[in-house]
């Protein structure tokens, strides 16, 4: 049973919008289940655990502060906050700020926990994460409230609200985390060299001394910018190469093989836990030769 305590301290009259979803939506959709608006004075704060959601908040103007799993954050201006509320949470207005205005919504969908799991790698573990300028997370809100507000089952509001939270979810994930075109420029100077050199013996040791920097530095770096270590990078490179000229040559595996710049046997055996099918496999179902 959900656990909660709370006090509402409204600076101004909130938003709050309640839905109560079909049973096709529960176990189709993504869904909504609560929206709205506060702006909240210095006495606010939600404690609360074991509810069966999760909560996307941003911040309009003042500080809010999250504790949660055992970390404190700060929830500021450009920032968004996506926690599973089964686990115990602690968020309230920022005493110094004596003021926080926020937007949220309570969502969950059978499809939702992938997501989640996506925006804590991205986002190295972090329930709350930085948002790039040109985010549209509160623009993505205001339309889920409108939704909520005047939401029936029986019209297209469950398949609207489900494309919002889609929308919303993929915003969360793109727009937080490291920007690339800001990332330091050995970060992308390395990407390059993959991209174009990835038929040729690379490895993490020859990158660190090409580009000068540590390689630890260097994998823990290019993770937390393509979210993917330097080896996955290019492994998904040659992959990709060679599905295209597994379907628009006639080389043989052994031929794509060397021009990717792998072994046969394993670059064989890694199409097959990649794609579960054999490169020859692959090559005859997207020709058309399959029986």
């Amino acid at each position: 049973m959900a656990e909660a305590k709370y006090k509402l301290d409204m600076l101004k009259k909130p938003i709050w919008k309640f839905v109560n979803p079909s049973d096709f939506a529960r176990n189709n959709l993504l869904y909504i289940q609560e929206s709205g608006k506060f702006c909240s004075g210095k006495g606010y704060y939600t404690k609360r655990s074991r509810l069966g959601s999760y909560l996307i908040m941003t911040t309009i103007s003042g500080k809010g502060v999250l504790e949660y799993c055992g970390e404190k954050y700060s929830i500021l201006p450009k920032t968004v906050m996506f926690i599973d509320c089964k686990e115990y949470q602690n968020y309230y207005t920022d005493t110094n700020a004596g003021k926080w205005e926020m937007l949220w919504v309570h969502l969950n969908g059978n499809n939702i926990k992938p997501y989640y799991e996506k925006f804590l790698e991205k986002n190295n573990g972090s329930n709350v994460a930085v948002l790039s300028d040109n985010n549209n997370i509160c623009e993505i809100i205001d339309n889920i409230i409108s939704v909520s507000e005047n939401y029936t089952k029986d019209s297209d509001s469950e398949i609207i609200a489900n494309s919002l939270l889609h929308s919303l979810l993929s915003e969360c994930i793109i727009k937080s985390g490291t920007d690339i075109s800001s990332a330091p420029d050995f970060i992308n100077q390395s990407a390059y060299y993959l991209r174009h050199h990835y038929s040729e013996e690379i490895d993490l040791d020859f990158l660190a001394k090409e580009f000068n920097i540590s390689k630890f530095h260097l994998q823990r770096t290019f993770k937390q910018v393509f979210g993917i270590s330097p080896a996955k990078y290019l492994t998904n490179i040659r992959i990709n190469h060679a599905k295209r000229m597994l379907r628009g040559t006639t080389l043989s595996v052994n031929e794509i093989s060397e021009q990717i710049g792998m072994e046969p046997n394993y670059f064989i055996q890694l199409f097959k836990s990649l794609e579960n099918e054999t490169p020859g496999q692959y090559r005859n179902k997207w020709s058309g030769k399959l029986k």
